[in-house]
């Protein structure tokens, strides 16, 4: 079994922050229906994933700029690099590049996020608003227009493999398509099997300082300047794969604070008592009294260095 790193994190989020579709005059939230009929807002994975390559290209790391692939349908036209090695989004979020319409050089994601999904049912508003004329003294009418806003706490999960900056398997892809082939080729040329440690451990610590301080700014946002404002994160090490610990971090609106008695019943399972992994919490508000015996509270340095060191 492979190492992981599991994080679940609870934040706070306010405002119109992935605005989806324009119906009428009306700017809409991204929001998905449970089948209990709850509307839950949510905060899609590729715009949180937008949000830290933008972070972590502010931190001098390079980031696929795409390149334009000719003759592909208008939708297509933009594709990856390729370059795991000089792109770290290439690298930690993976890539797929076609070649000749049916093969692929492509990398599995050792880093896969989720939504920042809502964890109960949220009302949604609407805020009314209105585009002025910018001739000051002019008779022109301002345009009217709605943004839907919401305000709730929503649960983002994160897993992390040991193969960030192993590219073996990618080149096993690229050989298998054949040496003849000329982007293969290049691949093949240009990737090495692996990044020097020191860089593996560069690009780890980077991205677990931006995802867990939190240090990015989510995108898309209609009219106001939003960062998650985290309440709690719970990180797993583990060198036995992925465990069942997401459904158990969550939130008491009774008593307005994180459920501990969630967390107890995830330390009674037998797959977790067996599994001889690390269980560690943030607390950013430090509000958490008492954990349950096996789980250790750390602050964000601590857990970016318990994070970097176990990978």
């Amino acid at each position: 079994m492979s190492k992981v790193v599991q994080i679940s994190i609870l934040a706070k989020i306010s405002g119109n922050v992935n605005a989806d579709e324009v119906i009428g005059t009306r700017i809409t939230l991204k929001k998905m229906y449970s089948s209990g009929g709850e509307v839950l807002p949510f905060i899609s994975a590729r715009a949180i994933k937008f949000a830290i390559r933008q972070a972590l290209r502010e931190r001098g790391f390079e980031v696929d700029p795409f390149y334009v692939e000719g003759g592909a349908t208008e939708a297509l036209r933009l594709a990856d690099s390729a370059r795991p090695n000089i792109y770290i989004d290439n690298d930690i979020f993976g890539y797929m590049r076609t070649i000749g319409g049916e093969r692929a050089l492509k990398r599995q994601a050792p880093i896969g996020i989720s939504y920042l999904k809502a964890i109960k049912d949220t009302p949604i508003k609407a805020e009314f608003a209105a585009r002025f004329p910018r001739s000051w003294g002019g008779e022109e009418s301002p345009a009217p227009f709605e943004i839907e806003v919401a305000e709730f706490i929503g649960k983002v999960n994160c897993i992390m493999y040991e193969y960030i900056g192993n590219f073996k398997h990618d080149r096993k892809i690229a050989e298998s398509i054949g040496e003849k082939v000329k982007d293969a080729k290049s691949f093949l040329q240009e990737v090495p099997e692996e990044l020097h440690q020191d860089e593996r451990k560069k690009r780890i610590k980077a991205f677990t300082e931006v995802f867990l301080t939190p240090t990015y700014v989510l995108p898309r946002r209609t009219n106001s300047l939003n960062i998650p404002e985290y309440i709690v994160a719970l990180i797993v090490l583990s060198e036995k794969g992925p465990l069942p610990i997401y459904q158990y971090l969550t939130f008491d609106f009774e008593l307005n604070k994180v459920d501990v008695r969630s967390l107890e019943t995830m330390m009674k399972r037998d797959e977790i008592k067996k599994s001889g992994a690390r269980i560690l919490v943030i607390d950013y508000f430090d509000k958490i009294q008492e954990l349950p015996e096996g789980i250790e509270k750390v602050n964000v340095s601590q857990a970016i260095e318990e994070i970097v060191k176990f990978l």
